[in-house]
């Protein structure tokens, strides 16, 4: 509905009247004092209700208190049920005073009288620039109520946390992110049982201290304490809402950023500088020992070709095969920790014969019994070092889950990504150990996540996904958790591709990729679910 304009002389009056001599009279009143007059008279209420459903609404309606078969309060009554804004005047013959007053408390903006035309003007124009007024201040209101639904909608959907409290550190508001990281329900923020000081002492003392001083700090760190019990990192930014309110009257914004992740990270960070100067330190150890390890071996041939008893040649070939042990994994070692520049064509065997090296004590410590099933498979063009990592780590969590006397199951076969059509090799490592309950599958390739306590980065998984889809390929897992009446474990699924022409898509490689599988159970010993693709 359109506001009035007020500067405008244009008129337009719904004139509830029977009386045609009336109408006219009224009507060359009006034009008399200037007004651009369009004034349509009604007898009955459905024809009032039709001007009232027309475009253009009218700026008053003007009401005879008794007609035939309507009358004003009727027309009144009328009016409001619409809901529109239009003043409304009751215009009549002579009448009792309490007539009149009845008509005003019913919703009459005024009351005028037939015989007393000279209010009639004053009456119209002071109820025309009051519905401007009030129409103006409707639609004040309406804006400050949306502008305060897009400001409420804003702060709850920030992933930034928002307290506001009183000077005493009473929780007058939540939004959703503090209930989130502090895992209270609005309730329990608002109910007043929970005070700043509940969440973190460190809180209520920088209030008093920002009170006092009404100096706003730069942002600090401390630690909150969830609805659980457990401590959690956060950055904290004060600032007052109301600088002019008195002491008692003022309100605090407190702004609660989660500094878990960036902690975790932090820690990972060290965590993997230390590993990787171990790596350095054992690769230079290698390296140091080299020397003397070549002097012993001479030292052993030369005894070798002088006059031994059998026992003592025994003892002799008891040492070397030692000795070539030894000389293997300071080898692997240095070549597991030299990192490669640039991607060349390896030997994926060579590679897992490397890793297993690499863990033969842990393996032979734990019993394991660890299966090579090796296919001849095309060359890859790899980075070999990135490789090997993932390597370490999918047979390195495998002998972490296995218990002692446990079995994996390492096999590669020449294979085909028969979506994209590319030829490649299909790695597969395979484990008789606990396995992974559904929930613990769906989170293995997220960073930081680890089920091995303070002994796990929780990188490890998400490393190998990213050298995999470096490298073009795909980590599928599946796995299922051991139960005293079936047998569990988890199996990894590594495919590389070769990087030759793409093959066409083959039906003989789709079913050999079946026959792969079937076969893999029946060598492994294990039945598991379908594979579950990494996260992307």
């Amino acid at each position: 509905m359109c506001a009035a304009n007020v500067d405008s002389n244009r008129l337009r009056v719904l004139l509830v009247e029977d009386n045609p001599d009336d109408a006219f009279l009224l009507d060359r009143h009006l034009r008399r004092h200037g007004f651009e007059l369009e004034m349509v008279r009604v007898e009955t209420a459905s024809k009032m209700l039709r001007q009232l459903h027309q475009p253009e609404l009218p700026d008053v309606v003007l009401a005879d208190y008794n007609l035939p078969s309507f009358s004003g309060p009727a027309a009144l009554q009328l009016l409001r049920s619409t809901g529109f804004d239009i003043p409304f005047i009751m215009f009549s013959g002579a009448v009792s005073e309490e007539t009149a007053v009845n008509s005003m408390r019913s919703g009459a903006h005024d009351y005028i009288s037939k015989q007393n035309l000279a209010r009639l003007i004053p009456a119209i124009e002071r109820e025309r620039n009051e519905v401007v007024t009030r129409r103006n201040r409707l639609a004040a209101e309406r804006a400050l109520k949306a502008s305060e639904a897009r400001f409420q909608s804003l702060v709850e959907a920030l992933p930034l946390g928002l307290l506001i409290s009183d000077a005493s550190g009473k929780i007058l508001y939540a939004n959703k992110a503090v209930e989130r990281l502090l895992n209270y329900t609005e309730t329990d923020l608002l109910s007043g049982s929970l005070r700043l000081a509940d969440i973190s002492p460190s809180l209520s003392e920088h209030l008093e201290s920002l009170i006092a001083t009404e100096v706003d700090f730069e942002p600090f760190e401390i630690s909150c304490k969830r609805s659980d019990g457990q401590a959690v990192d956060a950055l904290i930014g004060m600032s007052f809402l109301d600088s002019a309110a008195s002491d008692s009257d003022r309100q605090v914004a407190i702004f609660v950023a989660d500094l878990s992740l960036q902690k975790k990270s932090e820690e990972v960070i060290r965590r993997t500088e230390k590993l990787a100067v171990a790596g350095r330190f054992a690769a230079s150890i290698s390296h140091e020992i080299n020397n003397p390890l070549e002097a012993i071996t001479n030292c052993l041939y030369l005894v070798s070709h002088s006059e031994l008893s059998s026992e003592a040649r025994h003892y002799l070939d008891l040492a070397q095969k030692e000795l070539n042990r030894v000389s293997q994994i300071t080898m692997q070692t240095l070549r597991f920790y030299r990192s490669s520049t640039r991607a060349t064509y390896v030997d994926l065997h060579e590679l897992i014969d490397a890793v297993l090296t690499l863990l033969d004590s842990r393996i032979r410590r734990l019993d394991i019994q660890v299966v090579r099933d090796l296919r001849s498979h095309p060359s890859l063009l790899a980075h070999d070092g990135e490789l090997r990592q993932v390597l370490a780590n999918l047979i390195g969590n495998a002998i972490d889950a296995v218990p002692r006397g446990g079995r994996i199951v390492i096999r590669s076969r020449p294979s085909q990504d028969w979506k994209q059509g590319r030829r490649g090799v299909v790695l597969t490592v395979a484990d008789n150990g606990s396995g992974m309950d559904p929930a613990i599958l769906l989170r293995v390739f997220e960073p930081f996540f680890s089920t091995k306590g303070i002994t796990g980065t929780g990188l490890g998984l998400w490393i190998s996904r990213e050298i995999v889809s470096k490298h073009q390929g795909s980590i599928h897992v599946r796995s299922a958790r051991s139960l005293p009446e079936r047998c569990g474990g988890t199996v990894f699924r590594v495919f590389i591709p070769s990087h030759n022409e793409p093959a066409a898509i083959s039906d003989t490689y789709r079913t050999q990729s079946n026959a792969d599988m079937e076969d893999f159970r029946e060598s492994s010993g294990v039945s598991y679910p379908e594979p579950r693709p990494a996260l992307q």
